[in-house]
């Protein structure tokens, strides 16, 4: 690892190419690296200049957040997937990294009063917090943050109704009736009916975003019920009233569930976008670095830290005025 990293050239890498590094690193990191596949791991490197390059400035990060900022992540990690199934070892490494369990229904943060959409929900979470539950017939549910669920269980379907934000679904075989009762998530945009599966449903706005982890879902607009759509594991797809398009691949598995927020090769603007969402009060960004670049996995249960380490990684300034306002600008 060089003692001083190589300055930022202001060139973005193919995203692809930052994604194969990250995967690559978070495969050594996992513990279940053998010698063929560090042999594998050199050859990528010396197939392409910027295959190399990109594995520099990942570790040219990582030395910057270790030397400055103990209690974050290795941002050698960053990537928007996780590379391959997630590891016991890799499961409980983030746990400890993050200060929490993963789907644990503790608060990260100071209790915010839940918006209106989460009144009267059968479950809901406030800003910041993530809740984890096991339904009637044993299905595992995460609920991420400033999210609001009802659950409907009748003698013929399993349903849920996600209001707003953000869940994770391991669905179970039911038991309780023959043949078993199909199990569907309604949101604003539509329907989503699971096939034996695990899989993440996210409403914002006026669409809704899955991406399946194993097994499949349909996709059933809701002004279309007829024009369903099937996502396999590995895809992701946009729901929305009208229709249902698939999106680029799905990750391994919800960095979110893991209790980090990743950054693989991300715009500043979108980067604060998704922290905005687990942190209370009002976060502003000067336009001037909003097209900054960024990557790194952040543990979601500190977003001082997180919002510390952008001035250490990028050139930029984080004042914070007053509690509850974060001003991002410039570095001086």
């Amino acid at each position: 690892m060089s003692a001083h990293p190589p300055p930022h050239t202001g060139t973005a890498l193919p995203a692809p190419v930052v994604d194969a590094a990250v995967q690559w690193l978070v495969h050594l990191w996992s513990g279940t690296a053998t010698a063929e596949s560090r042999v594998e791991w050199q050859r990528w490197r010396a197939a392409h200049p910027q295959h190399e390059q990109a594995w520099q400035q990942i570790e040219a990060t990582d030395t910057r957040l270790r030397g400055r900022t103990t209690a974050m992540v290795t941002a050698a990690t960053a990537v928007a997937t996780l590379a391959g199934p997630p590891s016991p070892r890799r499961r409980h490494a983030l746990r400890g990294i993050g200060g929490l369990a993963a789907g644990g229904v503790a608060a990260w943060l100071g209790y915010e009063q839940l918006p209106w959409r989460g009144w009267g929900a059968d479950l809901r979470t406030a800003r910041g917090e993530q809740r984890s539950t096991t339904l009637p017939d044993g299905t595992r549910i995460v609920l991420n943050t400033d999210s609001a669920l009802d659950v409907r269980y009748t003698a013929g379907l399993r349903r849920l109704h996600l209001r707003a934000g953000e869940v994770l679904i391991t669905t179970a075989h039911d038991s309780a009736a023959t043949p078993p009762r199909p199990f569907v998530v309604d949101t604003p945009a539509g329907r989503v009916r699971a096939l034996g599966t695990r899989f993440t449903v996210r409403h914002d706005g006026s669409a809704s975003e899955v991406a399946v982890y194993d097994g499949a879902v349909e996709l059933s607009p809701l002004d279309r019920p007829d024009a369903t759509v099937r996502v396999d594991a590995g895809q992701s797809a946009r729901l929305a009233s009208g229709a249902a398009t698939a999106l680029s691949a799905g990750a391994a598995d919800p960095a979110w569930a893991e209790g980090v927020l990743v950054a693989s090769d991300m715009r500043l603007s979108d980067f604060v976008d998704e922290l905005r969402r687990y942190r209370s009060g009002v976060i502003s960004l000067a336009p001037e670095v909003a097209h900054l670049r960024l990557s790194g996995v952040f543990p979601l249960a500190d977003t001082d830290r997180i919002l510390q380490s952008l001035a250490q990684v990028l050139p930029v300034e984080v004042r914070v005025p007053v509690r509850y306002w974060v001003r991002i600008g410039p570095a001086a």
